[in-house]
């Protein structure tokens, strides 16, 4: 695939969410998961938010607040097979329901979860490949992402401290619950997990924001490293979207 560019206006140009996919199996929800996970909080730029996060033009100006989140999963049990991902949900937004985080930019290690994800809860999912390398010695990881040879992430993380227990109920639903918009519907799902945390820092990240938002940019609030979780993916609830006039 040709690698995309920043437009003239300076705001990162999106892949084609039509481009062909190569034929894959189905698995409906509910998925049941086992991973690990990096999950960072951030405080971004206002002029990143709105123009170059990857937020759907209609939920532009229904953006509320400017605290996102990074999850960087390593999916061990899945129901499309193993992979990995690389998400950012940006911000929260305003939605008839309430407000509610939404995710903008996502890559994934497998065609399955691609075509799946996108199915089953409107994920804007494209994929991409990883590379994890890890030194047990001072629990850190470094990563790099990279499509068609290019690559457009690059993080050290580090984790540190004793393992807690961790139950998503801790967290509001309305923090969990996911609202996607894709191809003219919205979908709608809360998430649960169950598992173990342990404090994590970020030694350094850098991102091409032709693909990725650049999240050097803005302030890192709080890290943590989920060294195994269970996760489940729930039936979304699916409605068609009514015209904006």
């Amino acid at each position: 695939m040709e690698r995309p560019s920043p437009a003239d206006d300076g705001t990162p140009r999106v892949l084609d969410p039509d481009a062909a996919l190569p034929a894959v199996p189905t698995y409906p929800a509910p998925w049941q998961l086992r991973a690990s996970a990096y999950v960072i909080v951030t405080r971004l730029p206002e002029a990143l938010l709105d123009r170059a996060a990857f937020v759907p033009e209609r939920l532009v100006p229904k953006r509320r607040g400017r605290i996102g989140c990074l999850l960087l999963v390593d999916y061990q049990i899945a129901d499309c097979g193993p992979y990995r991902e690389l998400l950012l949900a940006p911000a929260s937004f305003a939605f008839p329901s309430g407000t509610h985080p939404s995710i903008t930019r996502i890559y994934v290690s497998s065609y399955d979860s691609v075509v799946n994800g996108r199915r089953n809860w409107g994920i804007p999912k494209d994929r991409a490949d990883f590379e994890v390398q890890r030194d047990e010695a001072t629990s850190t990881e470094r990563i790099r992402v990279s499509r068609d040879g290019h690559t457009f992430a690059e993080l050290e993380l580090r984790a540190h401290g004793p393992s807690l227990p961790v139950r998503s109920w801790l967290i509001p639903k309305g923090m969990r619950t996911l609202i996607q918009l894709w191809q003219g519907k919205s979908y709608r799902f809360s998430l649960s997990a169950r598992g173990s945390t342990r404090l994590a820092s970020v030694v350094s990240w850098k991102f091409d924001p032709a693909y990725f938002p650049d999240l050097a940019q803005g302030t890192v609030l709080a890290a943590a490293y989920l060294p195994s979780f269970d996760m489940t993916f729930p039936v979304a609830e699916i409605s068609e979207l009514l015209r904006e006039s």
